[in-house]
């Protein structure tokens, strides 16, 4: 049984982080305010302005966060890959809060460690599976936006701009996530980071696979010359000629897909139903030692079977 005393200073752990939490957010949102008021200064300001300018464009980019360098790098990049709005400090404290209401959620039959353990593995898995369906979700947003992106910046070059503007026009009629993202880009370039460096911190900050292409072609033709306008052009094509052929291939494995979803709730379905209806159904067989290997080789083979559909629905085009 839980020590009351322990009950109490888990109780207070939550109300202090959860103070604690609210603090960082009003605190952060001031900051904002305070960076927006010394941004409109720096417009009359005249000598400070460039220096503002350039911190400006380094925290958007996340040179601040450590997405290129750091221990944390990973994390840092997966946070700013979902476009979570959130530093990792804050993230952090919103984990606590989590981790402490699940220790007061779990049950009280399990040991201290198991708690203690349990609670920080459900945390992060769902913490980290958050980030992650963001991330894949704003990535596919970018794929989607990615052939207009192209298509926009050979219409720049063909009407006679410079590299330059074509990202700078990208930045100001293509919306959220490629938009502010060639955005980030241009202001890179336009206070003194090289144009390659600056397309190498994009496809960090995004991570689609397809933006790869469009980095190399931008930084050879850079390099070397050549008609950067009929290049783009054929690489627009070929992303959509990919994305059609995606599309097509998963319309022709979503059958797959479901068998795999269906093979794998029915079985847990059924069980529920079967407890629920008749709770003595498998009494005679719960004391039986064999029970343990039995659930144990089901899900060594279900999951095989999950493994192997996934492989067979799911592959590069």
């Amino acid at each position: 049984m839980t020590e009351p005393w322990l009950v109490y200073f888990f109780i207070f752990a939550a109300v202090f982080l959860g103070a604690q939490g609210t603090i960082a957010l009003v605190a952060g949102d001031m900051a904002r305010r305070r960076t927006q008021d010394r941004r409109f200064a720096a417009v009359a300001g005249g000598v400070e302005r460039d220096e503002q300018a350039v911190e400006i464009v380094k925290r958007r980019s996340g040179e601040s966060w450590g997405v290129l360098h750091g221990p944390a790098a990973a994390v840092d990049r997966l946070i700013v890959q979902s476009g979570l709005r959130m530093q990792r400090g804050r993230l952090v404290v919103v984990g606590a809060v989590l981790w402490v209401l699940a220790f007061l959620v779990l049950p009280s039959r399990l040991t201290m460690p198991g708690r203690v353990l349990l609670g920080l593995v459900l945390v992060a898995s769902f913490v980290g599976l958050v980030l992650a369906i963001r991330r894949k979700r704003r990535i596919a947003r970018f794929g989607e936006q990615l052939p207009d992106v192209l298509d926009v910046i050979v219409r720049s070059l063909r009407a006679g701009h410079p590299l330059s503007v074509s990202l700078s026009l990208v930045g100001r009629e293509m919306p959220e996530p490629a938009g502010p993202e060639f955005a980030v880009v241009f202001d890179e370039v336009s206070y003194g980071r090289g144009l390659r460096e600056a397309l190498e911190n994009l496809d960090l900050r995004v991570g689609h696979e397809d933006l790869r292409f469009l980095v190399t072609a931008i930084s050879v033709a850079d390099q070397t010359g050549g008609n950067l306008g009929e290049i783009l052009a054929g690489l627009s094509r070929l992303i959509r000629d990919r994305f059609r052929l995606k599309r097509k291939v998963r319309a022709l494995s979503s059958e797959g897909r479901f068998s795999a979803v269906a093979l794998s709730v029915v079985p847990v379905f059924l069980f529920g139903i079967i407890n629920l209806l008749s709770r003595n159904f498998y009494g005679e067989v719960w004391g039986n030692p064999a029970l343990n290997i039995s659930f144990a080789v089901c899900a060594v083979l279900l999951t095989v079977g999950n493994v192997v559909m996934y492989r067979m629905v799911n592959f590069k085009v």
